[in-house]
């Protein structure tokens, strides 16, 4: 593993010196941007993310090593995903956005992350994350709203917040409303005030 490493770190190195001429990152530049994200990057994107990092006053050293606070972490991954065109090539915030989708209810596999962080970007976001949960994001059959199917799919996995926000921002008396008020099944004759405020 640490040969390999270090061979694609020396190949990074030569694509670069032949890119920048004199002007090409160090080994120790390289080690952080490889430690931080998890992808190719263009050279632009490369310079960009060690600008912030400068901006922080973090040196690429304590990224190498990975000797980064929880605070400093979140500063620099926010520094490079303003760097980094495609944030679904970025490991980290691949993880992030999975974490993020299992606190409210929804589990994801790595692809389908990858997709639905892809899907952010596109002009009809609700059809394109649809698309990358396939059948899943249907499962309801309440109508063929994608975000209220996939605000119905948390609601039927648990997640009370998405029920209550299922029930006010659904039409009134379609069966997505029907199935937010009653807190996907679980309060029958419906929760008051709301399903987080009932059921937690």
């Amino acid at each position: 593993m640490a040969r390999r490493l270090t061979i694609a770190l020396l190949g990074t190195l030569g694509l670069l010196a032949a890119a920048c001429g004199d002007d090409a990152l160090s080994t120790e530049e390289v080690e952080a941007i490889d430690r931080l994200v998890d992808a190719a990057l263009t050279v632009d994107e490369k310079r960009c993310i060690l600008g912030g990092i400068d901006r922080l006053g973090i040196p690429v050293s304590q990224i190498a090593a990975d000797e980064l606070t929880a605070d400093q972490d979140g500063e620099v991954l926010a520094a490079t995903l303003e760097c980094v065109e495609d944030l679904a090539t970025i490991e980290s915030f691949i993880d992030s956005f999975i974490a993020g989708a299992a606190e409210e209810g929804t589990e994801l596999s790595r692809n389908e992350a990858r997709c639905a962080i892809r899907a952010l970007e596109a002009e009809d976001q609700g059809a394109a994350i649809h698309a990358c949960l396939g059948d899943r994001a249907s499962d309801g059959d309440f109508g063929d709203d994608p975000v209220l199917d996939l605000l119905a799919e948390q609601c039927r996995r648990g997640n009370d917040q998405a029920c209550d926000e299922l029930h006010v921002t659904s039409p009134i008396g379609s069966e997505y409303e029907a199935y937010g008020r009653t807190c996907g099944g679980r309060a029958p004759e419906g929760a008051e005030p709301s399903c987080f405020d009932e059921l937690d």
